[in-house]
């Protein structure tokens, strides 16, 4: 990358304001009480499935779905899950970590530590009424699980759409109440507001408003919402796109604000989105979900007009196989365990990408600059598996 310095007076201030005013200690805690849930979670879950008996059998996942009339890709899931477990506990062991669907050797039976949940729910509720929505979404997972894999296979990708007016509330709530994923639209909105310098926004995956909320707020706390001369919401569900413009209504009326289908693996071209005729593309965890990360990057760029800019605020793996606590959802979705197509440079897992992957795909795609904002010592202190950061490109 060339203009390694032109961000560096911001990544000095976005550093130091994170560290000043966005991290609490309420996150740390949050992070590490949703940490013991998941494995409570997904122990539950491996003695209720019988894995203890069934991996004697069935040493990897992709057989082991099979033999529980699961979806093709319901594998990777399974994978996730099985990983992650191994990791943390010695009730089973991974023996074979060379391929990407790996091997498993059960060693005993687990211990259900389900009586804790009640604890952790205590603890969240301590902190804050809204810190039990993520416990909510990680329940809802574990209830959805047999479902989702094996009875209906498109469950999950309608919850995640829109399309499931009942489970509607389940992920508004975890998306826009949950302080633990609200703080990604919160650190994507600064970053916008220290960069922005007017013209237009273009929001990707805008989903049900996290992103534009916070960025609004934010442009007009910091004096810049008078430049803004145009927001493009986009989604590829249009019952989110009207959801969101419903709730907003009132909320942003001096605000150009344009509502847009797009999706982000088809032609933007075809879809209405003009070359050179944006300033700024802004999207919260939604760049991961791109099927080609660099084409993605590359209509991106296109759609940029000369010096334009990319705020992506994402969760980020340490490590590339490391499941994170909303995968026990998310990993549910036929979509988001398969639309990603896998490359050994940077995509060499489903979904979340890390730090080093998100850098090389931007060079490929030939940006002028990218980096990733907070530096990773920010980060050390609060999230010690996934965390949440910010992406920010120029072409």
């Amino acid at each position: 990358m060339t203009e390694r310095n032109s961000f560096r007076s911001e990544a000095t201030e976005f550093n130091r304001w994170v560290k000043d005013w966005l991290f609490k200690p309420e996150h740390k805690v949050g992070t590490e009480v949703l940490e013991q849930a998941v494995d409570i979670h997904l122990i539950s879950l491996y003695k209720e499935l019988n894995f203890h008996e069934l991996l004697e059998q069935h040493s990897d996942p992709k057989t082991l779905a099979a033999a529980l009339n699961y979806s093709d890709s319901a594998w990777i899931a399974l994978n996730a899950m099985l990983k992650r477990l191994s990791d943390r506990h010695d009730f089973i062991a991974c023996i074979d970590d060379t391929q990407e669907c790996k091997r498993y050797r059960p060693i005993r039976e687990p211990v259900d530590k389900s009586d804790e949940l009640a604890a952790h729910y205590k603890t969240m509720e301590q902190l804050g009424a809204e810190y039990v929505a993520p416990l909510e979404f990680l329940e809802f997972g574990r209830t959805h699980f047999t479902q989702a894999l094996g009875l209906d296979h498109e469950f999950m990708d309608r919850v995640l759409t829109g399309q499931e007016k009942e489970h509607n509330e389940t992920w508004n709530r975890a998306t826009n109440t949950d302080p633990l994923q609200d703080i990604h639209g919160i650190m994507g909105a600064k970053a916008v507001e220290m960069l922005f310098e007017g013209g237009t926004i273009l929001e990707v995956g805008g989903g049900t408003g996290n992103g534009m909320r916070n960025n609004l707020d934010y442009l007009r706390d910091g004096g810049k919402s008078d430049s803004l001369e145009r927001y493009v919401f986009t989604d590829v569900s249009m019952p989110f796109i009207l959801n969101t413009r419903r709730e907003f209504k009132g909320r942003y009326d001096d605000i150009n604000c344009d509502w847009r289908l797009l999706n982000i693996n088809k032609d933007w071209a075809a879809q209405r989105i003009e070359a050179d005729s944006t300033d700024l593309i802004y999207g919260v965890n939604a760049a991961h979900i791109a099927m080609h990360t660099v084409d993605f990057l590359k209509e991106c760029k296109r759609a940029l007009r000369p010096g334009g800019t990319i705020v992506f605020s994402e969760r980020l793996r340490r490590h590339p196989s490391d499941m994170a606590p909303r995968e026990i959802v998310l990993n549910l979705s036929s979509y988001h365990r398969t639309a990603a197509i896998r490359h050994p440079e940077y995509r060499p897992e489903h979904a979340y990408l890390t730090a080093d992957n998100w850098l090389r795909a931007f060079e490929l795609a030939e940006y002028t600059l990218c980096e990733v904002w907070p530096d990773k010592q920010s980060n050390d202190s609060y999230f010690t598996d996934q965390y949440a950061a910010v992406i920010v490109g120029r072409v």
